[in-house]
């Protein structure tokens, strides 16, 4: 034998462990509903390599347990496209995993696999577990668990925080932004003002210049916010380290890296609170917001103030610390319709409006931001009140304010008198 091909086998080792002796089940999520009891968990990295053997995150393979305990008198079977539309069978899995020139060792991968891989039925009065093969996605992660059974179907929505990821929200004083003094308005129009009075654009940490658009206001507790953000599909974004910028400087030059830093921008005197993400198949293209924590609170909810843009491309400038910098798409607009047909088609919206604020500019006599890119608006910024369940189109309600006509009364009274009011 080649002296290469021995080391190659030499270093193929597959010694995975009992779930027993792995502690990612005391991060275990549960929700009862109708005599049915279901419980997720979801490994870390080096967890899931534990558990399996061999490192899966290589292969963008990211393993959710389940647990389903079946308390009704009817059977329920776990559909397994719901949990993820594209998810890997248990033998898919491993096969990626095998080792080169290891028959026996690949068909005892594929025989652990199996073991753990999830039986979808589970009868009356009976409990399965196992896991499914989902696609990688680092932060948190969303996990729908449908069931159905005889003419019926049920629901179950978790939101798991996968240990090894550092967000940007980690590093902020959140105890802090709580205890600040808050506005507290429970009529729409005292809102209203408020949220024209707000500045137009970010700065810099100075307070100095006008960058992005103020465009965007969500009203909802933290985890309400987040949780839709998820359900949509937006990527949480990456703490700056050098090793996440590193990945950054490489995704420049071609590749995917969805949780890639944003630089920061500032309103009410600081760096934004959080960043989201939703990008294409490379860093160049992509939409990505960011938002703050307000002193504000609307009718006890937390009001979020913010900015989104898209991404369309990148150019080097000496303005930037790495020397590039994104170009957004200077029609600011588009990104704000954007977000929200994705949180209605994730039916995340309760209530949704438009304000006036941010000031309207056309592409003749464009607003520039801080790298002096023009950009042009209506002058509106989009307002969504986030739903605590799911909510269909017809179940939407608005606020009547400023819809970026020429009209704006005579169109809010058309959408009142849609709405019977």
């Amino acid at each position: 034998m080649p002296l290469a091909a021995a080391g190659l086998l030499a270093c193929a080792s597959f010694a995975p462990h009992s779930p027993e002796s792995i502690p990612f089940l005391e991060r275990a999520q549960s929700q009862t509903r109708d005599g049915v009891t279901v419980t997720v968990a979801v490994p870390s990295r080096d967890e899931a390599k534990q558990l399996f053997g061999v490192d899966l995150e290589k292969k963008r393979i990211q393993p959710v347990y389940l647990e389903l305990k079946n308390g009704a008198v009817i059977p329920w079977a776990v559909m397994m496209t719901g949990v993820d539309p594209n998810y890997f069978s248990a033998r898919e899995a491993a096969y990626k995993s095998h080792f080169r020139w290891r028959p026996a060792t690949n068909n005892r991968m594929d025989d652990h696999f199996d073991g753990l891989g999830l039986d979808t039925l589970t009868a009356p009065g009976e409990t399965t577990a196992g896991f499914v093969f989902s696609n990688l996605k680092l932060g948190t992660k969303e996990v729908r668990v449908r069931l159905h059974g005889p003419q019926r179907t049920q629901l179950f929505e978790f939101y798991v925080p996968v240990p090894g990821f550092k967000a940007d929200y980690h590093e902020v004083d959140w105890e802090a932004l709580e205890n600040q003094d808050f506005q507290h308005f429970d009529e729409e129009e005292s809102l209203r003002a408020a949220l024209r009075a707000l500045p137009c654009c970010t700065t810099r940490m100075d307070g100095s210049g006008k960058g992005d658009p103020v465009n965007l206001i969500l009203i909802g507790s933290g985890e309400e916010v987040a949780a839709a953000l998820n359900r949509a599909g937006w990527d949480e974004t990456e703490k700056l380290t050098f090793a996440s910028g590193w990945r950054t400087f490489k995704a420049f030059f071609g590749g995917e890296y969805k949780y890639s830093p944003m630089s920061s921008l500032y309103l009410f005197g600081r760096g934004q609170d959080a960043g989201f993400q939703k990008a294409r198949d490379t860093i160049h293209e992509r939409n990505h917001l960011r938002l703050w924590m307000s002193d504000m609170k609307f009718e006890g909810e937390h009001v979020w103030v913010g900015t989104i843009t898209r991404d369309i491309g990148v150019y080097f400038t000496t303005k930037a610390w790495n020397l590039t910098t994104h170009a957004i798409d200077p029609a600011v607009d588009e990104a704000r319709t954007y977000i929200s047909e994705d949180f209605m088609n994730a039916q995340s919206i309760a209530r949704l409006g438009l304000v006036q604020g941010v000031g309207a500019a056309t592409s003749d006599k464009p607003h520039r931001n801080l790298m002096n890119a023009p950009w042009w608006t209506d002058g509106t910024r989009v307002v969504m009140e986030v739903s605590k369940r799911p909510m269909s189109y017809e179940e939407v309600a608005f606020f009547y304010w400023d819809w970026g006509t020429d009209n704006d009364e005579a169109f809010n009274e058309a959408l009142r008198r849609a709405a019977g009011r």
